[in-house]
C-alpha cells in the first residue's frame, strides 16, 4: 500500500481557489484504478492550512496515477499539486 500525505499552507485570501483545486484533485484521484481513498481537510485552527491524503493499493497504481497526471494535465495549475505532495511525503506501509 502506498500513502501520500501533504500539509499545504497557502497565502491568506486564496482559500476558496485552493479549496476548488484540491477538490478537483481528490475527485480525479478517487476515480483512478487502484486509488483506495483520497481526501483533503482544512485545519481546525488555521484556515490557510490543508491536509491532502491519498492511498493506493500498490506501487504500480501510484506510479500510473503519477504518470497519468503528467501526461493529462500538461502543466496546468492542478497538476502542480502532485509534485508538492510527493515531495512532502510518500512511503510504502506493507
Amino acid at each position: 500500500m502506498i500513502t501520500t500525505v501533504a500539509m499545504i499552507t497557502i497565502r491568506a485570501g486564496h482559500q476558496e481557489k485552493v479549496s476548488n483545486i484540491l477538490k478537483a484533485h481528490v475527485s480525479r484521484e478517487r476515480k483512478l484504478k487502484g486509488c483506495l481513498q483520497a481526501y483533503y481537510k482544512r485545519a481546525m485552527n488555521n484556515d490557510d492550512t490543508f491536509l491532502v491524503f491519498a492511498e493506493y493499493d500498490s506501487l504500480e497504481s501510484f506510479q500510473a496515477a503519477e504518470k497519468m497526471d503528467e501526461q493529462k494535465d500538461g502543466g496546468k495549475v492542478e497538476s502542480i499539486l502532485r509534485p508538492h505532495i510527493l515531495k512532502a511525503f510518500h512511503g510504502s506501509f506493507e
